[in-house]
């Protein structure tokens, strides 16, 4: 296994340990052609996504950070943002089906894109939407699949906070919280989390979540068997794990 964190290495760990329903992590990097690594601040993205990169050591690997995507908080506070950033996703997907079907060694590697942008554009500006939908057909024709990270709220709270980060990403924070109506960081990262896997299982498009902390009885594992017949993926993108 790669150099990780101790945590990520442990739910890793975990998710192999799971049911007869658990599905190697590996092997779903391996065998897809486009993977998104969706979840809230703090739930482990840039870590996981330096992991499945080197998982696809070989591969040609086109990898992108949140910034990269136009997902950054810097480029939230830019006036005209939300509608600039559909317009460019419209254009990056055409691109990744171009990239995918003339090169079979191709993968990308996408840090937030098509969930955190419905939370942070289509729910805001609900007029984006049929361009959206656009996207979203797009990813539907590519061998997609998306990791959601997802913590509960304990640990949410103690890994969201980020005072590490600058004064200036502080202040955005405390800023958007009002602005949006939420009570305080805690409640809007509890409501972006739900709106992410909500429309997650919508949109059919192959995705896992990985729970953190992992405990028994908390919740099951999304895989092919609790997707819509449209959602499954063809049979060579997941594999049971040994």
């Amino acid at each position: 296994m790669p150099s990780v964190p101790v945590h990520v290495q442990k739910l890793l760990q975990l998710r192999r340990l799971r049911d007869e329903d658990s599905y190697s992590l590996g092997s779903i990097a391996l065998d897809s052609r486009v993977l998104i690594i969706e979840g809230i601040s703090g739930s482990g993205k840039d870590t996981f996504q330096a992991y499945l990169k080197e998982k696809l050591k070989g591969r040609v690997v086109y990898d992108y950070s949140e910034g990269e995507l136009l997902q950054s908080w810097k480029q939230l506070q830019i006036e005209g943002i939300l509608k600039l950033k559909v317009e460019f996703m419209k254009h990056f997907v055409n691109y990744v089906k171009d990239i995918v079907s003339r090169d079979e060694n191709a993968v990308f590697l996408l840090n937030r894109f098509h969930l955190s942008t419905y939370v942070s554009t289509i729910v805001r500006q609900p007029e984006l939407e049929r361009d959206y939908d656009e996207i979203i057909n797009v990813l539907r024709s590519l061998p997609v699949h998306v990791f959601i990270l997802q913590l509960n709220e304990k640990e949410m709270e103690k890994r969201s906070s980020h005072p590490e980060r600058s004064t200036a990403w502080q202040k955005h924070q405390k800023q958007i919280v009002k602005k949006q109506g939420f009570r305080d960081t805690l409640e809007r990262y509890i409501s972006q989390q739900r709106l992410v896997i909500e429309a997650a299982k919508r949109q059919q498009i192959p995705y896992s979540i990985i729970k953190f902390p992992y405990a028994p009885g908390n919740g099951r594992r999304i895989g092919p068997k609790n997707l819509p017949e449209k959602a499954r993926p063809s049979a060579n993108v997941f594999r049971k794990s040994n």
